[in-house]
């Protein structure tokens, strides 16, 4: 587990997944400190396909273009350095849904993103694109 004053980076015990829980409000360097956790924890999985499952459920929402151009970057970097996608636990904000789509379409990649209810959900679409 890696753990800072904003975020908190682990692996899904058993899977090619790493998750994490950010909160509050989040300067790009927050973000680049989120990136470098889930890099570090991919580093520890099994070679292959990897997928990301991200709880943005307690992050205050993104004011600065700094900020949200960071994430931009996370999607770039992420995809770069083999993950396919990233489960998001947010199943009920749209607010959430149109500003990862944003951040998603904006580093144009091909990893794909989806939204869910809870983690069990997360890992089955995990699963169900090639992530064990």
């Amino acid at each position: 587990m890696i753990k800072n004053e904003k975020s908190i980076v682990e692996i899904v015990e058993g899977r090619n997944v790493v998750k994490s829980l950010a909160w509050g409000q989040l300067s790009p360097e927050d973000v680049k400190a989120l990136i470098d956790g889930l890099l570090a924890s991919s580093k520890k999985l099994k070679p292959g396909k990897w997928g990301y499952i991200a709880d943005p459920t307690k992050l205050d929402p993104i004011l600065s273009k700094e900020t949200s151009d960071a994430f931009i970057n996370l999607h770039v970097v992420l995809e770069k350095n083999g993950c396919v996608g990233i489960a998001f636990l947010d199943g009920k904000t749209a607010a959430m849904k149109q500003k990862t789509k944003r951040h998603s379409d904006a580093a144009g990649g091909k990893m794909v993103t989806e939204h869910f209810k809870d983690e069990k959900e997360a890992l089955d679409w995990l699963a169900s694109i090639g992530v064990q």
